[in-house]
């Protein structure tokens, strides 16, 4: 017996998103964190701005379109949910997982085409695995 079917398929073409924008540059760190927990990435807004229509970027690889993150809020993202311009997404961790999680150590927010990067702080949590 297999568990391959009980895993999110980690590839799928259909899902692919754009390239990571290399020629915007990062304009500052901003009170955000981001938390990855086992197959969610949460993202706590410490700051007194909403942030709606956004690109997360994760890696410089892997993107997520979110709707919004307002003010103060906390949300939590599914890992596979972020997705690079093939459609693989970052390997989550967890029990069930049948290789190494993907280290999400750089986490960045993308307001529109033409403004800076915006950082956010990547808490590593002690258990994380690597």
């Amino acid at each position: 017996m297999t568990l391959g079917g009980c895993t999110a398929p980690l590839y799928d073409p259909a899902l692919a998103t754009r390239a990571y924008p290399e020629l915007l540059l990062q304009a500052e760190v901003i009170q955000m964190q981001a938390v990855p927990k086992e197959t969610v990435l949460q993202i706590i807004n410490g700051t007194a701005t909403d942030y709606r229509e956004v690109d997360v970027w994760v890696n410089r690889r892997y993107m997520k379109h979110i709707t919004e993150i307002l003010a103060g809020q906390t949300i939590e993202v599914t890992i596979t949910d972020f997705r690079d311009v093939w459609g693989q997404c970052p390997q989550p961790g967890g029990f069930w997982r049948t290789r190494a999680p993907t280290p999400l150590v750089l986490v960045q927010i993308q307001r529109d085409e033409t403004t800076p990067l915006l950082g956010l702080v990547a808490v590593v949590p002690a258990d994380a695995g690597y």
